[in-house]
């Protein structure tokens, strides 16, 4: 050991005589890791997808008014910073099926903008729903689709984001015939969300949505039960609404308000 060293050795040793032994911070850190653990979840979701998912769709700073104003796009080149590759599942669309959201209808280069759209949105969306709707993957051929797998049971997600046409907002209000129930909770400040869950498949299972606007668009995010299996979309609707408020889903659904990636919902006449 050089001079320096043990000059550095010995000035430690001094400096921690007369110190007690240190105390047992484990469960201490235990409990307040359990506190931090969803406001941690969202500070590293926000920031990393924030600033380098949405990078594959060259977004990296998303400036302006929070969730319900309008921001302007920083937009950026060269950042390699993607997310983690989620192997769309590979399904054929019906012949003679409208091509609305389809994504093989498009032209190549925004064909390729709507698979990076759908990758940092299977991203967020796993940050957003709980464990038990398994891993998120999106469908190949549509850009509102994805898909969660756990232990053999398969759970179909529509996410949508949606320039808003003039069609009026739906009626919150509960259906006892069709198991609906629906109430309207604060999501971020200005942001009211209408959260749902009604019977889908057969009358002994459920679906689970929320829906609400956005900048100039309409958000939709509904898990869908698994009609084979008999089991209900394995979330409720508490949990959609602190997950989407505590994930990154928001940024995706700031970008695809900014950039949309559906086209306006036509009117429908009736029901």
């Amino acid at each position: 050991m050089d001079e320096d060293a043990r000059l550095v050795r010995d000035a430690m040793e001094y400096a921690a005589e007369g110190l007690g032994p240190l105390p047992d911070l484990v469960p201490g850190a235990v409990a307040l890791g359990r506190r931090r653990r969803a406001r941690t979840r969202a500070a590293v979701t926000a920031g990393t997808f924030g600033a380098a998912t949405l990078a594959a769709l060259g977004v990296v700073a998303l400036t302006g008014q929070g969730p319900g104003g309008r921001g302007a796009a920083t937009l950026h080149t060269g950042v390699a910073a993607p997310a983690a590759y989620r192997t769309p599942v590979e399904v054929t669309p019906s012949p003679g099926e409208d091509p609305a959201g389809r994504i093989d209808t498009l032209p190549p280069g925004e064909r390729q903008r709507l698979r990076d759209f759908q990758q940092s949105a299977a991203v967020a969306l796993d940050e957003a729903l709980p464990s038990a709707v398994g891993t998120v993957r999106p469908l190949s051929a549509y850009a509102d689709r994805y898909r969660g797998e756990r232990h053999g049971d398969v759970f179909q997600i529509v996410f949508q984001v949606r320039p808003a046409g003039d069609e009026a907002a739906r009626t919150c209000r509960d259906i006892p015939q069709k198991r609906m129930t629906c109430e309207e909770r604060q999501l971020t400040e200005g942001v009211t969300a209408q959260v749902r869950t009604a019977a889908a498949g057969s009358p002994d299972t459920l679906s689970v949505s929320i829906a609400f606007g956005f900048g100039n668009s309409t958000v939709l995010l509904e898990v869908l039960p698994d009609e084979e299996a008999g089991a209900s979309a394995p979330v409720t609707g508490r949990q959609l609404l602190d997950g989407v408020r505590e994930s990154g889903l928001l940024e995706v659904v700031r970008y695809a308000d900014e950039h949309p990636v559906l086209k306006k919902q036509a009117s429908v006449q009736g029901g």
